[in-house]
């Protein structure tokens, strides 16, 4: 694969490691270069470079759950 190719991702996410973003390709994944297509990707919005936090978020219902009215 070069610089500037264009490709199909299939089975692919991306995962949050050590605050960063990562693609993943699981075993039945594939990456496949594909004939060029016509887009601008944009360079100035590299989402790669942000560091972020998981954070974990509770279900309204599950909430109500868990009180002791």
């Amino acid at each position: 694969m070069k610089p500037g190719n264009t490709v199909i991702l299939r089975n692919a996410k991306i995962d949050m490691f050590k605050g960063s973003m990562r693609l993943a390709v699981d075993k039945w994944g594939r990456i496949e270069v594909t004939e060029p297509a016509n887009f601008v990707v944009k360079e100035d919005n590299n989402l790669s470079l942000v560091e972020y936090e998981l954070v974990n978020v509770v279900d309204e219902v599950e909430a109500g759950m868990n009180t002791n009215d």
